[in-house]
């Protein structure tokens, strides 16, 4: 199951750069699926403490889905890292690198460095 989903990720990653010009360019655009990724991701910030790690994933599967609905290659890349993450902990895992990459996601969500 976990290749499956970095396979995935991959894939999905590759797909929201298909050339040079396209991985850079909306870099910094918030359109309105962009905004409504962020918003989602900020709702779930609020709500986390009495959500299951089940509902977390869930949640972050929204977010994902609304963020590959955007021009934005970072906010896409960054949301398939973090719902990679939300499944292996839904499954199990080891938080590894779900809190790196929900700080990275915040990050692009504000326009920082990502």
């Amino acid at each position: 199951m976990r290749r499956v989903l970095v396979v995935l990720a991959v894939v999905a990653t590759a797909a929201a750069g298909c050339s040079v010009d396209d991985a850079t360019s909306n870099v910094a655009t918030m359109d309105a699926a962009a905004v409504k990724a962020c918003s989602e991701l900020h709702d779930l910030g609020a709500q986390a403490s009495s959500l299951s790690v089940r509902e977390i994933r869930d949640r972050i599967g929204q977010v994902y889905a609304d963020a590959q609905k955007s021009s934005n290659p970072v906010l896409q890349t960054r949301a398939v890292a973090l719902y990679t993450d939300a499944t292996y902990l839904a499954e199990g895992a080891q938080p590894g690198t779900f809190h790196a990459d929900l700080a990275a996601m915040e990050a692009a969500c504000r326009g920082g460095p990502a």
